[in-house]
């Protein structure tokens, strides 16, 4: 992939625009969704998306404690197992947490927050 491409798929998400963010819906990630940017990683094998409204507003917590602001643009489980979440930073770039590592918000100015299957 050229590196354009790359900032293109990954550059900053608009906090007043989060919903245009290109996710997925309804189903699990393969690597052409990788490859277009609707989604962080795919699973080489069964994969189950969660039932989480996409894209959707929520804070990560990173290890200096800080609340991130990101749209979370995937939910997967793999076997039943840990919930896997794709995110974007509203300033650019990706990542990838467990559903524990975030708290789902309705909206970056609320802070308020949800419940995690909303």
């Amino acid at each position: 992939m050229e590196p354009d491409r790359i900032d293109d798929i990954w550059g900053a998400v608009d906090p007043m625009h989060w919903r245009s963010t290109p996710c997925l819906r309804g189903r699990a990630a393969n690597e052409g969704d990788v490859r277009e940017g609707r989604a962080v990683f795919y699973v080489d094998g069964p994969s189950t998306a969660i039932d989480i409204t996409q894209p959707h507003c929520a804070y990560f917590q990173d290890e200096d404690s800080s609340a991130i602001p990101v749209a979370v643009i995937q939910a997967e489980t793999q076997d039943g197992a840990k919930v896997l979440i794709g995110y974007r930073p509203l300033s650019g770039g990706n990542g990838i947490c467990t559903l524990d590592e975030i708290q789902l918000v309705r909206d970056f100015s609320a802070g308020d927050t949800i419940d995690r299957r909303d």
